[in-house]
């Protein structure tokens, strides 16, 4: 194998866990976006806050 072939199964490899940790996070965004408003309040910060609702959280 040579040295281009290494380095693009390497890349394939980052490339795959990337993909597997944002479908993760999508999961876990699901499910957090299920409870109220003001119990994520509680646990949640500010910019945390922002960023569910960048993706459709609203109060």
């Amino acid at each position: 194998m040579n040295k281009w072939e290494k380095l693009a199964i390497k890349r394939k490899a980052e490339i795959d866990s990337a993909d597997e940790k944002a479908t993760d996070l999508d999961t876990i965004v699901q499910e957090v976006m299920k409870l109220p408003y003001g119990q994520l309040k509680r646990v949640l910060t500010e910019p945390v806050m922002e960023v569910l609702k960048k993706y459709g959280y609203t109060e």
